[in-house]
């Protein structure tokens, strides 16, 4: 079930949410465990299965290496990442590895569990702060089930530690309601309203010019983000509505300097996870030169292949690791105006895009042949369409920055009863237009829900 389909928004979640508020408090957290569940359940009973298997097997084994001392703690520990990293691998690459090894063959496909990516991340950050002791081990199975279930971010994340989830879980605080309301109608704005309209430009567009590979390496971008962004506001704008507050996943990415800075601003959680339990094992940056390099390609390609084993998703990861070793070793000595720091840095970016989002190699060839196209700069057929849909893309580029949320700020400041009258007009509007989308536009799924 989508956050942003038709039964999630006007069946699923104002039943749930009634009934959340009516019922004794005492039973809150066994009742958000069950709507997780049935939640989930809707994407297959199956997938549902395998989650629980998931649950209980890494409740049972942690408590038991929790018992344990010395090397067989370490060994116990041993044996449960290899069990779920296992278990990713098998779900999310054995099907396409197989199939590019023996090519002559068919083998029968194996559908990747809904949010198996990021529920598994969820629960191997638990075990490793069990592990280290940074946490410690959960002995309610209730409570622990609904750490890894709790439906906001269960799909797509963010990627909730464990010291977070557990502070919270007694003191809910049912005061975030009303901005939590807000922020889910923000999300499913900016996907319903931006991310669908950009998926549907690039469909029109045919690259046969270096106007053309531009404009669709900036809708690239401005898609990938409202998605992203669009779902994480959702998320976070559930979890507010149940009483939790997690932490942000996005802080304007496009306006960093340098691409290290753009992740850490993009998907923040998965970039902390993926420092706290690879980078810094690894020794970090304060190691030689020669480490370093080793240390983030490792990292980057890792990257690459969390989100699939396809290729692109690897040169991805390479590419942008490459950039970042760069960046350390020689980029970050050159003194450059800061904002051409900025479109540098989008640029960088965008063209990464280019590998995320084509797995035909021949695709991306074409794509970045087309940017030194000097032969034909500008195409009539992208022109048009960029006119054509120019509302769109200066929304887009307007929303990467915090420029109306800063004019938002002054104008509660100095006109609070008014500021808070048009906000919530603004926001019935916006509630309007993302129906009359939902209806108008085929449904169209989140991008991470592929991972």
């Amino acid at each position: 079930m989508s956050f942003s389909s038709i039964i999630f928004c006007f069946i699923f979640l104002p039943i749930v949410t009634i009934l959340y508020f009516l019922i004794p408090k005492k039973i809150k957290t066994i009742y958000l465990l069950i709507i997780s569940i049935i939640f989930y359940s809707y994407g297959g009973l199956f997938n549902t299965f395998i989650l629980l298997l998931i649950v209980l097997y890494n409740f049972i084994s942690v408590k038991i290496m929790d018992n344990l001392k010395n090397k067989d703690r370490k060994y116990k520990l041993i044996e449960i990442l290899i069990i779920n990293i296992f278990t990713l691998c098998y779900f999310k690459y054995y099907y396409i590895l197989l199939n590019n090894i023996f090519s002559n063959i068919s083998f029968k496909q194996i559908i990747l569990p809904l949010g198996m990516s990021f529920y598994l991340f969820t629960v191997l950050s638990y075990v490793i702060d069990v592990y280290r002791q940074k946490i410690k081990c959960e002995s309610n199975f209730i409570k622990f089930s609904l750490y890894i279930l709790f439906f906001p971010k269960l799909i797509m994340g963010p990627i909730v530690r464990y010291s977070d989830f557990n502070k919270q879980i007694d003191n809910l605080n049912n005061n975030l309601f009303n901005y939590g309301f807000k922020r889910f109608i923000i999300g499913l704005s900016m996907k319903i309203i931006l991310a669908d309209t950009f998926s549907r430009i690039i469909s029109t567009i045919s690259i046969n010019s270096m106007f053309s590979s531009l404009i669709l390496m900036i809708l690239y971008s401005l898609q990938i983000y409202y998605d992203f962004a669009g779902y994480t506001n959702m998320a976070l704008g559930l979890s507010n509505i149940f009483g939790f507050e997690f932490e942000e996943n996005f802080n304007y990415p496009y306006l960093s300097k340098s691409v290290g800075e753009f992740f850490r601003r993009w998907h923040i959680t998965l970039g902390s996870w993926f420092k706290d339990y690879v980078y810094i094992p690894l020794g970090g940056s304060r190691v030689s030169k020669v480490k370093l390099i080793r240390n983030l390609l490792i990292v980057w390609i890792l990257t690459g292949m969390w989100h699939g084993a396809n290729l692109n998703f690897i040169l991805w990861g390479l590419f942008l690791g490459i950039i970042i070793v760069l960046e350390k070793l020689v980029f970050n000595k050159i003194n450059i105006n800061e904002i051409f720091k900025i479109l540098i840095t989008f640029f960088l970016i965008s063209i990464s895009w280019v590998f995320f989002f084509n797995s035909n190699l021949n695709d991306i060839i074409v794509i970045l042949k087309n940017l030194f196209n000097f032969a034909c700069i500008i195409d009539k057929e992208t022109y048009f369409i960029v006119k054509n849909n120019i509302v769109y893309l200066l929304l887009g580029l307007l929303f990467l920055t915090p420029l109306l949320r800063n004019i938002g700020y002054v104008a509660k400041t100095k006109f609070n009863y008014i500021y808070n009258i048009l906000n919530n007009v603004c926001l019935f509007v916006l509630l309007i237009l993302s129906t009359a989308y939902l209806i108008s536009y085929s449904y169209q799924t989140f991008l991470y829900f592929n991972f």
